[in-house]
């Protein structure tokens, strides 16, 4: 009898921690803890992020770019000269119809100042313009990308003919096709 007594003596003494709760008790424990931490950890990051932005470099912050991009204004860009042409009427290359294209035409130089070399190459310009313009179709310029194809060919021809005279832009101020 005595055996036995110091049998459940020594099962009292040794540690409940074999008893299939305990193992449950722990690990919901750890989890607790481990969920802590990450919610520390993120509420730091956040904190950083948002009240230290000079910390985070402006490639990853996006909120800082934003507000650089509002400070920042655009530079006004130069207004160059503008070259008025007088209104032209030529025939399209519609073989179908005869359809005739009415258009003004306006040349912003890159210089400010008007440019002596415009005057004295005018005429042909107009005829490389005329020329360009009576080898279209209606279909090749009745819509906007053919309309911008066209305001592109019409400035580089220009660039070609001139030396010291650049054109930026070609701006179409009627344009009517009948």
């Amino acid at each position: 009898m005595a055996e036995e007594r110091v049998a459940e003596i020594k099962e009292d003494k040794e540690p409940k921690s074999k008893s299939p709760n305990a193992p449950k008790k722990k690990k919901g424990l750890l989890l607790i803890i481990i969920a802590g931490l990450f919610f520390i950890i993120l509420l730091a990051a956040g904190s950083i992020f948002f009240f230290a932005p000079s910390i985070i470099p402006a490639a990853i912050h996006p909120f800082k770019e934003e507000v650089s991009k509002q400070e920042k204004k655009p530079e006004p860009a130069k207004q160059g000269h503008i070259y008025s042409l007088d209104s032209m009427i030529v025939n399209l290359a519609d073989a179908e119809f005869s359809r005739f294209l009415k258009i003004k035409i306006h040349l912003e130089s890159e210089e400010s100042k008007p440019n002596e070399e415009y005057d004295k190459r005018l005429a042909q310009l107009k005829d490389a313009i005329l020329t360009i313009l009576s080898n279209k179709t209606y279909s090749e310029i009745s819509d906007s990308k053919g309309k911008m194809k066209l305001k592109e060919e019409i400035g580089l021809k220009a660039n070609q003919l001139f030396e010291k005279f650049k054109v930026r832009t070609v701006y179409f101020t009627e344009f009517v096709i009948q």
